[in-house]
């Protein structure tokens, strides 16, 4: 027997890093590539490694996640049900500063290393940015559009990351390295139910 995934909205609380990359061919408008660790949400801890660039909808620039892998079937589900966010499954193996994100046993796998995530940050409510730039904007199975207007706060500090290997991941990560690369040492987030249309 199979159960529906907890509904929206959901409110999380983590912690991770935000590293922001400029335009390059692959990526014209450049993007954006966030590891998180989820300390609480609907369906318990998890971490979180996503790549996410801003797409033209009718009405604006919005932020779209094309590319993520999470460690709970349990978010996978509830991701793609409640908001068309494309999740797969993946194993996280950590250690001090580093960790590897593999899809398959034995497969290569993404290769991170970080650190600069804690320590005393500068508060930010995401209310204080522009609606669009906090709406993801995703597809779903039929062609429909999943408006998703986050809300949530935390703390933002400079951090630093390195990408040592990122097979199946757009080019850009193996060959720019980040503009600014920004630590969260503490946040809490809110997905609501997604607008469709």
């Amino acid at each position: 027997m199979t159960t529906s995934p907890p509904p929206a909205p959901w409110l999380l609380r983590g912690s991770g890093l935000v590293a922001l990359y400029g335009p390059s061919p692959q990526a014209p408008r450049g993007g954006a590539l966030m590891l998180v660790r989820y300390a609480d949400s609907p369906v318990g801890p998890y971490d979180e490694l996503l790549w996410l660039e801003r797409v033209k909808t009718r009405q604006g620039w919005r932020p779209c996640v094309q590319q993520i892998v999470v460690s709970s079937a349990e978010s996978v589900a509830g991701g793609r049900h409640n908001w068309a966010i494309p999740k797969t499954l993946a194993r996280f193996d950590w250690s001090a500063g580093r960790v590897k994100v593999s899809t398959a046993p034995g497969s290569p796998g993404v290769v991170l290393s970080f650190g600069g995530v804690q320590g005393a940050g500068i508060p930010l409510s995401l209310r204080l940015l522009p609606r669009l730039a906090r709406t993801l904007s995703q597809r779903g199975a039929a062609g429909e559009e999943f408006c998703t207007t986050i809300g949530g706060s935390g703390r933002l500090r400079r951090a630093h990351l390195r990408v040592e290997a990122a097979p199946g991941w757009p080019a850009l990560l193996n060959r720019q390295k980040p503009l600014l690369v920004l630590g969260v040492p503490e946040f809490r987030l809110t997905f609501p139910p997604a607008h469709v249309r």
